[in-house]
C-alpha cells in the first residue's frame, strides 16, 4: 500500500468515527430513548396487570408514566434509583396488591431522586 493510500484511509476513518460518535451522543435520546419510553410504560401496565384494582395501583401507573415520559436524557437517571425502585416494587408485589404504606415508599424514592 503506498503511503498516500494509507493517510487517505486513516483521515477517511478518522472522520467516519468522529461522526458515528457526534450522532450517537447527540442523537442517542431522540433514536433510542423516546421509542423506548412506550415499550416500558406498555411493559409496566403488562406487569401490574395480575395486581388487584385499587386507587394506589391506578396512581402508580400515573406516577411511573409520569416519571418515564419525564426524562429527557438517560443521564438523569441515577442508576440506584432505578435498582431502588424495583427492589421496592418487587416487595410491594409479593402479596398481589399495592396499599397507600407502599405507594408512599414508591413515591418517595421517584419523586425525591427526580429533583
Amino acid at each position: 500500500m503506498k503511503k498516500g493510500c494509507f493517510v487517505k484511509t486513516i483521515v477517511v476513518l478518522t472522520i467516519f468515527t468522529a461522526v458515528l460518535l457526534y450522532i450517537v451522543n447527540r442523537r442517542f435520546n431522540d433514536v433510542l430513548l423516546n421509542p423506548s419510553k412506550s415499550l416500558i410504560i406498555n411493559q409496566i401496565y403488562r406487569d401490574l396487570n395480575y395486581v388487584k384494582e385499587t386507587p394506589q395501583k391506578d396512581s402508580l401507573q400515573i406516577l411511573i408514566k409520569g416519571y418515564i415520559s419525564g426524562v429527557k436524557k438517560i443521564d438523569e437517571i441515577p442508576e440506584n434509583t432505578i435498582s431502588e425502585f424495583i427492589d421496592t416494587l418487587k416487595d410491594a408485589l409479593k402479596d398481589s396488591t399495592i396499599d397507600s404504606v407502599d405507594y408512599a415508599k414508591l413515591y418517595k424514592i421517584l419523586k425525591h431522586k427526580k429533583r
